[in-house]
């Protein structure tokens, strides 16, 4: 056991860090009705404040990009067993709601993110 004393931190040395949090890839945020089709390069759960998964897309060669998913997203790959290598096509829908106010007003809003269809492409072997 160290019988030293816990240094401070101004006593300690910067080091770098080998792994990388940071994505090469372009970021996209599909808006309603766009859809992305690609190629899972990888799938990172438990990323950034909400513990979100992360899915990498190839949409061709040298063209990789980055996604937030959702539980809808997440579920329909786990249910599907859906990963690295697979293709895959995600769409944010054009899901409307409507819905009245506490002052009665009528307001229609998208369902948001959490409103996605995933389907899949079996490549042969």
């Amino acid at each position: 056991m160290a019988t030293q004393e816990t240094p401070s931190f101004d006593d300690l040395e910067p080091v770098e860090s080998n792994s990388d949090d940071d994505y090469d890839s372009e970021w996209i945020e599909l808006e309603p009705g766009e859809n992305v089709v690609g190629e899972i390069r990888d799938v990172v759960p438990n990323c950034g404040q909400y513990d979100t998964t992360v899915i990498e897309l190839s949409r061709g060669i040298g063209d990789v990009v980055a996604m937030w998913s959702n539980s809808q997203i997440d579920n329909a790959l786990d249910d599907n067993d859906l990963g690295e290598g697979d293709v895959v096509g995600i769409k944010h829908t054009e899901k409307t709601r409507t819905f009245t106010t506490d002052d009665g007003e009528e307001r229609s809003t998208t369902c948001g993110k959490s409103a996605n269809s995933v389907v899949a492409n079996e490549l042969p072997a």
